[in-house]
């Protein structure tokens, strides 16, 4: 085996062979990542929501998570935002009784150019990724700009947000100050290199939320008992590359009435 690698080196194929080999290992790698933290956040989501609970879902997408909030809390209002045109549209029709908002959450309402990655919607975006594959096939579309705390009425307790916006998640949390201050809900939110779209940092991120009393956690260590992340711990955490998903929420006892 060894000659046939040493061989398998010296041919013309071998550079190509190596870049689809090492494709193939990033993509199963996140898959695998996405894979475990998406079991995680089922068993978060159960042990946090009850019957009556209020949700917020920003970055909808096609409502993975909407879904699940209806059938964990039946009797709450729940709030999506997405900004892709034709996801908003079918989450107001697969939806019918959530409260859906064709826009984009961010600190400044108004309107923005919305960049939509027709080839890969996921990374879709206020700003542009840096890191977008070659054949990315990006539009802009303009769209509302809204703060959370403008949605949802101050009367409202919300107890859980769910926020996946390719790195304008600092943007989202500004936007919810009095939410995150009033409230103390617990936030799944995604957070990694796509920050760096938007001139923003993973300690600037930590801070805000800690600003409102807020702590965060490794999804498995939030399951596990385990105390929550320090600052430090954060952001070498989201250097990895092992963890982009995470829990923010209180120090409190956790009220639960799903097993």
């Amino acid at each position: 085996m060894s000659r046939f690698k040493a061989w398998l080196k010296r041919t013309p194929l071998y550079p190509i062979l190596k870049s689809a080999r090492d494709l193939f290992r990033h993509q199963t790698r996140i898959a695998r990542i996405d894979q475990r933290d998406s079991r995680l956040t089922t068993r978060i989501l159960r042990r946090l929501l009850r019957a009556r609970d209020n949700c917020i879902d920003v970055g909808a997408h096609a409502g993975v998570f909407l879904a699940e909030f209806i059938r964990l809390s039946p009797e709450g209002r729940h709030v999506a935002i997405e900004a892709i045109p034709r996801l908003a549209a079918a989450l107001e029709t697969n939806f019918p009784i959530v409260e859906v908002h064709h826009a984009a959450a961010s600190e400044t309402p108004g309107m923005v150019e919305f960049n939509v990655v027709v080839n890969a919607l996921a990374l879709s975006g206020i700003n542009r990724r840096a890191d977008l594959a070659a054949n990315a096939v990006v539009e802009q579309v303009s769209v509302r700009s809204v703060r959370l705390d403008d949605v949802v009425p101050p009367d409202r307790d919300v107890r859980l947000i769910k926020v996946d916006v390719e790195g304008g998640e600092l943007g989202v949390f500004r936007g919810a100050a009095r939410i995150l201050g009033q409230c103390q809900p617990w936030i799944v939110f995604e957070h990694g290199s796509a920050c760096a779209a938007y001139g923003t940092s993973t300690e600037q991120v930590f801070d805000e939320l800690a600003r409102h009393g807020l702590v965060v956690w490794k999804l498995d260590d939030w399951l596990s008992g385990c105390p929550p992340l320090s600052r430090t711990s954060f952001v070498e955490a989201v250097g990895s590359g092992d963890y982009w998903n995470f829990l923010a929420g209180p120090l409190e006892p956790i009220r639960s009435s799903h097993t």
